[in-house]
Parts: C-alpha cells; sequence; structure tokens
C-alpha cells in the first residue's frame, strides 16, 4: 500500500506539466534536523554539494543529464517546514526540451525522501513557463550575462572564498554556486521573503574559458512569481548587485 501511494504521489507531482495546470515552484513538507534531512537526501540517491545559511544543495545523475542550472536543486530547512525547488516547474522553465515525465527518478527519490510534498502557493500556468519572461522588455532564459572570460578563468574557481561549490557536467561545463555580499544577500529580507531562502546560492556556468549567469532580473521573477512589478522595485538595485558579486568573484 505504500508503495502504491508513493506511485499515486510522484505521478501527481509529473503530471502537472498538463496543459493550463498550474505548477509550484517549490516543494514542501514539514521540518526536521538538517543533519536528518542530509540522511535522507543521502540515503535516496542524492549527492550534497555544500550547505549555506540552511540551504542544502543536493544534485544527482538523472539532473546532471540535463547540462543546466537544473543540474543542482537547492533545499531550505526553515523552523516550520523545508522548501524544495521543484524540478519540473523550472525544468519548464529551463529545457526547450522538456517531455513529462522526464524526471521521474529525482521526484521518485524526493518523495521517498520526505513522505508526502505538499505544492506551495507560488505558482505559474504551464503555458507561461515555457519561454518565460517577467514582462516584455525583461529578459528570457537564453539572454544570459556574461560576467568573464579569461583563458585562465578555471584556476580563478580553485579555492576562491567567493565560491560555494563547484559540479561538472557531461558537457564538459562547471556549475559553479556563488555566495553573495552580505549587502546584497538582504534582499529577500526586504520583500519579506527570507522562507524563499532556496532561491540562494546564485549559480553561473563556465564553459570554454567563459563565465555566464542567467540573468537575475530573469531568475528572480522566475523564483518568486507570487511578487508584482511594484513589489520588484523595491529590489531594483540588487540585479546589478548580483552581477557585481559574480563578476568580483573571477577578478
Amino acid at each position: 500500500m505504500k508503495r502504491v501511494i508513493s506511485t499515486i504521489a510522484i505521478l501527481a507531482l509529473l503530471s502537472i506539466s498538463a496543459m493550463g495546470a498550474r505548477i509550484s515552484a517549490y516543494l514542501i513538507t514539514p521540518s526536521t534536523s538538517i543533519s536528518n534531512v542530509k540522511y535522507k537526501l543521502k540515503e535516496n540517491g542524492f549527492s550534497i554539494l555544500g550547505i549555506n545559511n540552511n540551504v542544502i544543495t543536493i544534485t544527482n545523475k538523472e539532473l546532471q543529464r540535463t547540462n543546466t542550472y537544473l543540474a543542482t536543486l537547492q533545499v531550505y530547512v526553515g523552523a516550520a517546514e523545508i522548501r524544495i525547488q521543484n524540478p519540473v516547474y523550472f525544468a519548464m522553465a529551463y529545457l526547450d526540451d522538456y517531455k513529462k515525465g522526464q524526471l521521474t527518478v529525482t521526484v521518485s527519490s524526493l518523495t521517498q525522501a520526505f513522505g508526502s510534498l505538499k505544492k506551495s502557493s507560488e505558482h505559474l500556468d504551464a503555458s507561461a513557463l515555457y519561454h518565460y519572461r517577467f514582462m516584455p522588455g525583461m529578459p528570457y532564459f537564453d539572454e544570459p550575462i556574461s560576467v568573464s572570460k579569461l583563458e585562465n578563468i578555471y584556476t580563478k574557481v580553485v579555492g576562491n572564498r567567493n565560491i560555494l561549490y563547484t559540479l561538472p557536467l557531461p558537457n564538459g561545463s562547471l556549475l559553479v554556486g556563488h555566495k553573495l555580499s552580505t549587502g546584497t544577500n538582504g534582499f529577500l529580507k526586504r520583500l519579506n521573503q527570507t522562507k524563499n531562502s532556496q532561491i540562494l546560492p546564485y549559480e553561473a556556468l563556465v564553459f570554454t574559458n567563459e563565465v555566464k549567469m542567467m540573468h537575475p532580473k530573469f531568475y528572480l521573477a522566475l523564483s518568486l512569481p507570487q511578487l508584482r512589478k511594484n513589489q520588484f522595485m523595491k529590489i531594483s538595485d540588487i540585479p546589478d548587485k548580483i552581477e557585481r558579486d559574480i563578476k568580483n568573484a573571477y577578478r
């Protein structure tokens, strides 16, 4: 019976890609200790890349095969609940060739680790996630910012105190998680969104001696879909600050 229930839960999470469905950005489960969360994740096939401000960065082979920012998921262990980036939501925004059921292994592993996973109230319609942008004039996913281009760029990563983790991907690129400065990192508090700390660390991709990052105006809007234009205006300085912080890591 438990296996049947788990299978139903997995199919429910995967089937939200049906036309017209609302896709939740995060999956939620009751909180427990970080050590217990780490144990559950490892027991169900995830590798842990790092922990920062109660956010656990995880990966597995299925995620890595996407060769995108979807190679990792962020898991925030809050006081009342655990919030996990929904791989289906972000896959639909990142992958041109996303197919329903593509992330069965990952969704199954999360379900086995935590049991019942509730959908968060933050969501977008499935149709909005494909080729997503916040509003006309704002960037798409495939309009990244070139952070740095140096022949010795990979040496900048080793021992860098501004870098939390690195993950080599099958296509030869390197996914890098970055610390943000204290002045930049406080934007979630300004928005009263510290419960969504799982949107950080901020990542970039290194490939053929060039570092590129997702445009913050894309990533922040995608990650906080419940916020409106006037709320984002409160942090209008943050996209430039994030870009500056990432660039500083490679100087």
